[in-house]
């Protein structure tokens, strides 16, 4: 029995992926592309770094929804000091 194809997985998400992509945004955009390398390869190590060190937070509902943004308040500096950390390994080590 394949699950993929017996139920549907659209509803179930990963909340700790969305906050990770919101705030590498956010950092990447206050570094000058002359100080970072901002290339497909980068991003992705820096978002697979990333996401390896922080708990993930999966729903399938609204209430999960919810309950992962209230949550979010306490997983704030975690995730901001992760992705910062992350992106002075990448820089210093690029995969290219």
């Amino acid at each position: 029995m394949a699950i993929r194809d017996k139920y549907d997985l659209e509803d179930l998400k990963n909340e700790t992926e969305e906050f990770v992509f919101q705030e590498l945004e956010k950092q990447l955009d206050a570094i000058s592309d002359d100080d970072i390398c901002k290339c497909h390869d980068c991003v992705l190590d820096m978002i697979c770094l990333t996401l390896n060190r922080l708990q993930p937070r999966y729903r399938v509902s609204l209430m999960g929804t919810l309950y992962a943004k209230v949550e979010s308040q306490d997983l704030e500096k975690e995730i901001t000091d992760t992705v910062a950390d992350v992106l002075m390994k990448v820089s210093q080590n690029p995969g290219h």
